[in-house]
This record gives C-alpha cells, structure tokens and sequence, in this order.
C-alpha cells in the first residue's frame, strides 16, 4: 500500500478502506494512512506485513486488534520488539487465525492459542544463524493440515507431528544447511507414519540409510498423491553419489495405488538409463507415472545423453508406463528435454 497518498482527499475513501478484506503492507506505514485503516477497516480476513526494527509503526498492532475475523496472517518482521508486539495482537484472533506465516522465530507462545490453526509457514531467513526457536517447542496444533517448514529445528517439528499430525496431509520441509543427521531424518520419518495416517504431500529430505522406515511410510500412509526427495543436500553432506537403484526399488516395490508423482530436487546426479529402465520395468501395470528432476540453473549439464534418453521415455510412454518425465530450473512447465528437442529440430 503506497505512502505517498493523502487518503484524506479522496473522496468516500473510508467507504472503500472499510470493503478491504485483504490488506499488504510495510511497517513504515505512515501515521495518516494508518489512522485510517484503523478507524475504518474493520473486515481484513488477509494481512501480509513486511516490518523491520529502524521503520516499524507500532499502530499496526492496534490495526490488527481491530478486525473481526482476521483468518491470514502472514509477516517478514526483523525487529525484535516489533515482533513481540505484534504476536500480542494476534491473540485477540486466536479463535478464527486460520493460516500463519513468519519468516523469524516468535517471540511469544502466541502459536499456542491458535487452536483453529490449519496451514502453519516457518521460514528462517537466516539459515546460517542458529536460531533456537524455544516457542515452538511443545507446540500442539490440532486443527493442522499443512505445515512447511525450513531451516528450523527438526526435534521441534518431530515434536509437532507428533501431537497434531493425525490431520496433516501436507508435509513440506528441507534444511539448507545440511544439519540433519540420519538418526534426525529417521526419527522423522517415524513421526509421519505412525502419527499422519491421511498424508498426500511429503517433500523432505531422504538419505539411503533410512530404506525401511520409508518403506513404512509408504506402507502407512495409504493415502500419498506426491512425493518431493531434496536430494542435493544429501549429495553435498556424504561426498558420494546417490543410490538411486534402491530409491526406485522401494518406490516400484512399497508404493500405494495413489502414488504415482515423484519429484527429485537439486539433482546434480542424474539416475543412469539402466536404473530408469529397471524402474519402469517393475512398474508396468501400474498407474502411469510422472517424474520430475530440479536441476540447479548455474550448474552445467552435459546434454550428450539426452537422445538416448529421450527414445527411453518415448519408448515408455507408448507401453502407458511412463506419464511425464521432466528435468526443468524453476518451472515444472518448462522442461529442458523439450527445449533440447526443439533446439535439435530447429
């Protein structure tokens, strides 16, 4: 929402503000426009707020207290005191906060009063800067349906799932520095299966070492429509190339009826076609399945095994095993075989 506007000039702007249901803003909000917000807004369901410590205008607080039915709530905030103060506001809400998002760690308990909570975000904006994140420590959510995380503390989010998992279908975290053990990732794992019986979304991060507690999961969650395997991470921490033979194995083995959508991500390493041609082999009859390869755009890569590995697909396709098969940088739409092909035809 600009600053640069004296909202007092224009004509039945208090009749507009008061229609706002959805509202983005920064702290450095100005007192005017935000004494106008705060007299006339009384319907924000949505609120989005980008505060730091040097620009933060406590008025938003009182901004909040004043809606309604604020069900979203979602701020990048720097600012130690601000955030504090803004956590507070929000237990007014607690009943109807149905969506939450932060990119630092809270300040306050205030997670705990959100007894209605059904999509929970925890971003760490400094993922090099080991941030405790006690608030969230024995955090139970019962309502909780999605929950993302990254970069934050993997005992507390195992924790989490625990006490709120039996709603969860989407579980979507990954930790960009590499802290996370086998023995973490293990005990993770565990938490989902037994605790997320209804599980449809799991991107995570997997290592080889954990092959029969993923088969568990699979087992167990019944349920599953897609999974998304970080598997560049794992490649940078254990030096060595990963094991993707026993991946695809478990996968063409354990999988349930509705699984058949498989993302791999930060792939540096690329399965060899025998490997591709062994999984589809054991996967014919089945629902025909889609794979998909996030490749890192600054990394190079060798385009000289493409051809083979286009007529593979193709020949796949045809036999109704094989539904998409996609290496693509950011957007799933654009895929890079393609573009080669198009390229090699122009």
């Amino acid at each position: 929402m600009p600053n640069n506007h004296d909202y007092h000039l224009i004509p039945e702007v208090e009749q507009c503000f008061s229609e706002i249901e959805f509202l983005k803003c920064n702290g450095k909000v100005n007192d005017n426009t935000l004494s106008i917000l705060t007299k006339t807004c009384k319907s924000i369901k949505e609120l989005k707020i980008y505060s730091y410590e040097n620009d933060y205008n406590y008025q938003i607080a009182k901004l909040i207290e004043n809606q309604k039915e604020l069900f979203s709530i979602s701020f990048l905030n720097n600012g130690r005191s601000s955030r504090k103060i803004i956590e507070n506001s929000l237990i007014k809400h607690a009943d109807t906060i149905q969506y939450f998002s932060t990119w630092e760690q809270p300040k306050t308990k205030v997670l705990t009063s959100f007894v209605n909570l059904k999509i929970l975000k925890l971003i760490n904006a400094s993922p090099f800067v080991k941030l405790e994140w006690d608030n969230i420590k024995d955090l139970t959510l019962p309502s909780l349906h999605t929950l993302i995380a990254c970069d934050i503390p993997i005992n507390y989010l195992i924790n989490l799932i625990e006490s709120s998992g039996r709603n969860l279908i989407k579980i979507y975290y990954h930790h960009n520095h590499d802290a996370v053990t086998v023995i973490d990732d293990k005990k993770f794992i565990q938490a989902i299966y037994q605790n997320c019986p209804d599980l449809m979304y799991l991107e995570f991060l997997y290592k080889n070492k954990n092959n029969i507690d993923f088969e568990k999961l699979l087992i167990n969650c019944q349920h599953l429509k897609r999974l998304d395997f970080c598997i560049y991470f794992y490649y940078n921490v254990d030096h060595k190339r990963y094991s993707w033979d026993n991946l695809f194995n478990i996968l063409a083995k354990s999988s349930p009826p509705s699984l058949f959508e498989f993302a791999f991500k930060y792939t540096n390493d690329n399965p060899k076609l025998e490997s591709l041609r062994l999984f589809f082999d054991n996967w014919e009859g089945r629902h025909p399945i889609s794979l998909k390869f996030k490749k890192e755009r600054y990394h190079h890569y060798d385009e000289s095994g493409y051809d083979e590995l286009i007529d593979l697909i193709e020949r796949y396709k045809k036999k109704g095993v094989v539904k998409k098969f996609i290496y693509y940088y950011d957007d799933e739409d654009s895929d890079l075989l393609e573009i080669y092909k198009a390229k090699k035809n122009h």
